[in-house]
């Protein structure tokens, strides 16, 4: 099937399952729970092991004779600087500024290995960090890496298309199944990338109202007539990002974000308990060298099933369903790396910069709670997210400034994930190979009308549950993908 044939398909689709999660959010969020509940409850084992496995083949490849392989004849596009940037502000952008300051926050109370778990103060601190850097640290990362080289390998050398599809249909050739699987890989893709990530934006239209209401002391930022105000912003931002050549739109996003996201970060870090945070990074360091294997093996069989089920078996679900489209356009910005280079540099170095983020923003609202106000814990627990990295910034000098610089940091995560999503999805429903502005910008359109509807209604559930549900078949798809990998790249090196 033709990739523009696909477009005619999947654009549909994804519209008329986006009006459904509006229309019937709470029916589609119950028929999608109780059917992930199943999935999860029987399928768990198999499930919290494959980050793991990805990690593994991952080194595997980079260090075996395979990691001299190079992607490409000619030399890298982009600077380290700027390629890791791109990579970053694609897989998990405005994520780690929503989740920073709550993620150990809310392991630390609910986890069966936190504070309720009959561990000491000190442990059960120690245990809520490390389940923190699992999901968000090696695990993400393995599985984007894994993604990305498998879309780039054929790519590159085998003149494939920069899609999760290609595998299969050139590792799989003589096979008849080849074509209607590549079918079925590439449809469940693009529309899971459509929704998943359109959650995405609704959500982050609320952390940018919350965070003017909060900067200007009570601004009226969070009304129906604001949020949409935001949302046209937010689109005419990323529908540029998305038509302009990749060097011109992500990399300038990607460079400039990260270094406000550094700068951030190490204000906070040296104007704060700077001792408290090295001995957090210390220590953070030790238990993903020592916890990360027995993470990975670990279901809590005799403990409450919801804390697993809606944090590490989610989160490794949700990763998986964002391979596809993080896999897509890591390959294609990765021309002329070596598979060593790729692999330990998009592995190591992300997991590196999460460490020191979730050791400060975590470790900061765990301090909070032991120590101190307890107010970050309490706006938490409240629904009042949004506003809990503002709160921490209250803490620190400049707060103004530096809340101003959290805001442009919600909207410049969100306009880089929208915009390499928008760039994937234009590749991969034109040839395959090149981008399309046209595409790009009618799946920005897309997401914006959708995104437009949530934040209107205020029925964002359908659309989140939809945008995870999409990512399980890829469970199993990543292994169809990874047998097409090893087989062919056996092959090629006989």
């Amino acid at each position: 099937m033709e990739k523009n044939r696909l477009f005619l398909i999947c654009a549909p689709i994804v519209i008329i399952i986006a009006i459904f999660a509006i229309i019937f959010p709470k029916e589609l969020t119950n028929f999608i729970i109780s059917s992930t509940q199943f999935f999860y409850v029987v399928f768990d084992w198999f499930i919290i092991w494959l980050p793991l496995l990805g990690l593994g083949l991952g080194f595997y490849f980079a260090f075996s004779k395979y990691g001299k392989i190079k992607l490409g004849d000619a030399e890298p596009e982009y600077s380290t600087y700027s390629w890791m940037s791109m990579l970053f502000t694609a897989g998990i952008g405005v994520g780690i500024v929503f989740y920073g300051p709550l993620e150990a926050l809310w392991h630390y109370q609910s986890a069966p290995i936190g504070i309720n778990g009959n561990f000491d103060q000190q442990q059960a601190m120690e245990n809520a960090m490390s389940i923190s850097l699992f999901v968000w640290g090696l695990p993400a990362w393995a599985l984007y890496t894994f993604g990305g080289v498998v879309v780039a390998y054929f790519a590159y050398r085998h003149g494939g298309s920069f899609s999760p599809d290609s595998c299969v249909r050139i590792g799989f050739k003589d096979k008849k199944f080849a074509k209607p699987l590549a079918i079925f890989i590439l449809v469940f893709a693009i529309v899971g990338i459509a929704l998943s990530v359109t959650a995405s934006i609704a959500m982050a239209t609320g952390q940018i109202s919350s965070g003017l209401k909060i900067i200007t002391d009570g601004g009226d930022f969070t009304s129906m007539t604001w949020k949409m105000a935001i949302m046209i912003a937010l689109f005419a931002a990323f529908t540029l990002a998305a038509i302009l050549p990749i060097a011109k739109g992500m990399k300038f996003l990607g460079d400039w974000t990260m270094i406000f996201a550094i700068a951030l970060l190490l204000f906070v870090f040296f104007t704060g308990p700077t001792h408290y945070f090295v001995s957090v990074i210390t220590t953070l360091i030790g238990k993903i060298i020592t916890d990360t294997i027995p993470h990975s093996f670990e279901l809590y069989i005799f403990k409450s099933r919801d804390w697993l089920v809606w944090y590490p078996l989610s989160y490794i679900v949700w990763w998986i369903g964002w391979t596809p489209f993080v896999g897509v356009f890591l390959a294609k910005i990765s021309r002329g790396r070596t598979l060593k280079e790729f692999i330990l540099c998009s592995t190591l170095i992300p997991t590196g910069f999460m460490v020191v983020w979730f050791s400060v923003f975590s470790g900061y609202g765990l301090l909070d709670e032991v120590q101190m106000s307890k107010e970050i814990v309490a706006m938490a627990n409240s629904n009042g997210y949004e506003g809990t990295i503002y709160r921490i910034l209250q803490d620190f000098p400049f707060t103004k400034l530096t809340q101003i610089i959290t805001v442009f940091l919600f909207v410049s995560f969100v306009i880089t994930t929208i915009t390499s999503a928008a760039i994937s999805l234009g590749i991969m429903t034109n040839d395959g190979i090149n981008e399309s502005k046209v595409k790009a910008a009618f799946w920005c359109i897309i997401m914006a009308i959708v995104a437009s509807a949530v934040v209107i209604t205020g029925k964002i559930e359908g659309i989140k549950a939809m945008g995870s549900f999409t990512g399980f078949p890829f469970v199993y798809l990543l292994f169809i993908m990874g047998a097409a990998f090893i087989k062919q790249i056996r092959k090629d090196n006989k």
